[in-house]
């Protein structure tokens, strides 16, 4: 019974522990990279490809955090003035809106990800596939999009 509770807790945060994991690596490899260059005088040039990658993962992981909560964008002028009703279709109307664009986003980037398998692209410091790092624009996509059918279905 207690694993299930485990998994459900972290299942349904996700993209805060994931986000704090690439937070505290991207911390981590940014501190040894000062160390480094300050005390044997070179630069660990490799980290900030990891750096700038996991910048990437971050962005679609706090992107899906806030449309779970529902702290995305929004006119707060415009929802203060307006009935019960009109501000549920506004919202509404607003994650149906939001749904088409991280559904475009994860469909046009899919086509970016697959040309860069196709075409083997490996990176310039670690030679690894650039696709790693380019799989976080649709599959962040599609998790965003997960997080805005959750919500859609609570405003429903």
């Amino acid at each position: 019974m207690m694993k299930r509770t485990n998994l459900s807790w972290f299942l349904n945060n996700f993209e805060e522990v994931t986000g704090a994991v690439l937070l505290l690596l991207m911390t981590s490899l940014a501190f040894l990279n000062v160390l480094t260059r300050y005390l044997i005088k070179y630069s660990l040039a490799f980290t900030e490809e990891l750096e700038v990658a996991s910048m990437v993962w971050l962005t679609m992981l706090g992107t899906a955090a806030a449309f779970k909560r529902g702290a995305h964008l929004k006119f707060v002028y415009l929802e203060k003035r307006v009935g019960p009703r009109t501000r549920r279709a506004l919202a509404l109307f607003s994650l149906l809106l939001g749904f088409i664009l991280f559904s475009a986003i994860a469909y046009l980037s899919y086509f970016h990800l697959k040309d860069l398998i196709e075409l083997n692209v490996t990176t310039e410091a670690l030679d690894i596939p650039e696709s790693i790092y380019v799989m976080a624009v649709p599959l962040g996509s599609l998790l965003i999009n997960f997080r805005i059918i959750q919500l859609i279905r609570k405003l429903l």
